[in-house]
């Protein structure tokens, strides 16, 4: 796709992006083709919907609050600083964003192309379309329920043929999200035409695609640990026909440097300066003798030193004068590498994740030697990705005694915080559901206010329109399914 193509994407997701909330009818003419909405082509869906999940669902609101929850950032300006002191975190209007970027968006999209590419559709003989749309509807309604819990799904994305959509229960969607990456897996191994460039995360790629759908079976079983004894061993049937290495990552790598093109947490950096590095993050990984360290933080400008911002407090440094952020070219003299750019990748899945769903399946299994060098693959896959630095550093930090040296010496806790460090600093939402899943690293909830809510409020759009269906729930003490075992 030449690069004006993409501009015009971004054109449109801008305007989505900027809209804070909206009336049901306002919402299904953003989501309407207003010349021939029966008529939108699979060829021009395809771009927006890879486009948008990376962006829309996957980074901004929920990935914001969930860094300062999981303590990889703390709050220093306005609303994160807020979420940071515990404030307002019940608020409706909250991540009305994403909820409807997902539910008056992304879904009726996806269900489009699933429905115009399939037998008796419009666009029929395109099974690779279907099934990346699969991939992507599970994706995309596996963040919905893991912030929310109970969500529609059944009914959901039928824009306005159903403006009150009943909310189906976590335990079910998850076997459905399941059955639909099965049904994904079989539509790519079809033949038929490929998207090719219109698909701007594996241009068509039916294999990497494959590949992503067993490794987000991979993630999600693991996610059940606590309420599915075979939870770990699916887990590891899935990995096993997942990433290969790290040329098959889930990552968006298609931002471009313009106003409305970039980075998604870029903009938020230049833009609102809400965030800086936790000083938790900082002394996790001093106490590690992590090399990433310098890798990832930035000094703080004038003082040539990182210095943690502490988490929960009422000081505010929008400007970055006073704590340390990551390194990025907004931090004025920082010369590169950086991490945090306009056009940085943007990963929704890892094979470093992988690897560390491995070492916890193992371990859970007793199997200690399988579990420890899947362990120790995770931390250098991580850091190949995160950094620049060389193998010998990084084998030299594998072989740190601050790190388990033994498959003795592996625990939950050591695979956890390696796999906190690894989701640093665009996958804070899997840190937020590893945590609350396994309770580590612990240290996020030993936080001066409070532990983090277990879960997100249901947004006032869903309240106002739907309040019939909307689950009554406490989000500091009902914890979603997978977390507690109960609905809400």
């Amino acid at each position: 796709m030449k690069t004006k193509n993409i501009f015009s994407l971004f054109a449109a997701f801008g305007l989505l992006f900027s809209v804070s909330s909206c009336s049901d009818d306002k919402l299904d003419e953003i989501d309407t083709n207003p010349n021939a909405p029966q008529d939108v082509s699979i060829s021009l869906l395809m771009p927006q919907v890879t486009l948008n999940i990376p962006t829309a669902v996957h980074g901004v609101d929920l990935a914001w609050y969930s860094s300062v929850f999981v303590r990889h950032t703390a709050g220093v300006h306005a609303q994160l600083q807020q979420a940071d002191r515990r404030s307002d975190l019940e608020n409706p209007t909250l991540v009305n964003n994403v909820w409807n970027n997902i539910f008056a968006g992304v879904l009726p999209d996806l269900n489009l192309i699933i429905l115009k590419g399939s037998e008796g559709g419009t666009e029929p003989g395109k099974p690779i379309h279907v099934g990346i749309a699969k991939v992507l509807k599970a994706y995309t309604i596996s963040v919905a329920t893991d912030a929310w819990g109970r969500v529609p799904y059944s009914e959901a994305g039928l824009g306005s043929e159903n403006r009150q959509p009943v909310f189906d229960q976590q335990q079910q969607i998850y076997m459905e999200m399941f059955e639909l990456l099965d049904e994904a897996i079989a539509n790519l191994q079809e033949q038929g035409p490929t998207p090719g460039n219109t698909d701007l995360i594996y241009s068509g790629n039916a294999q990497k695609w494959i590949r992503a759908a067993y490794s987000l079976k991979a993630r999600y079983w693991m996610r059940l640990t606590n309420v599915n004894d075979a939870a770990a061993q699916n887990a590891l049937d899935a990995a096993a026909q997942g990433f290969r290495n790290a040329a098959d990552n889930f990552t968006f790598n298609m931002y471009v440097s313009t106003a409305i093109g970039e980075h998604p947490w870029f903009q938020e950096a230049n833009d609102r300066g809400h965030h800086a590095v936790s000083e938790r993050f900082i002394e996790t990984l001093e106490n590690l003798n992590d090399p990433r360290l310098l890798a990832l933080v930035a000094p703080v400008p004038g003082k040539g030193e990182i210095i943690g911002a502490p988490n929960g407090t009422n000081t505010n440094d929008q400007a970055g004068n006073l704590f340390s952020d990551v390194r990025s070219p907004l931090v004025p003299g920082l010369a590169p590498p950086y991490v945090l750019e306009a056009t940085s990748p943007m990963p929704l899945m890892t094979y470093d994740e992988l690897k560390f769903i491995q070492a916890e399946a193992y371990l859970r299994l007793g199997r200690l030697q399988e579990a420890f060098t899947a362990y120790r693959e995770g931390i250098r896959a991580a850091m190949n990705r995160q950094t620049e630095l060389s193998d010998a550093v990084i084998t030299a930090y594998l072989n740190n005694p601050a790190l388990p040296q033994t498959p003795a010496a592996l625990n939950l806790d050591e695979i956890i915080r390696q796999k906190w460090i690894a989701y640093f600093y665009f996958q804070p939402f899997e840190a937020y559901n590893d945590w609350r899943r396994t309770g580590f690293p612990t240290f996020i909830a030993d936080h001066p206010i409070s532990a983090p809510p277990l879960r997100f409020p249901y947004p006032l759009s869903e309240r106002d329109a739907n309040a019939v269906n909307v689950p009554d729930v406490n989000i500091y003490t009902n914890g979603v399914w997978w977390d507690d075992g109960t609905e809400d």
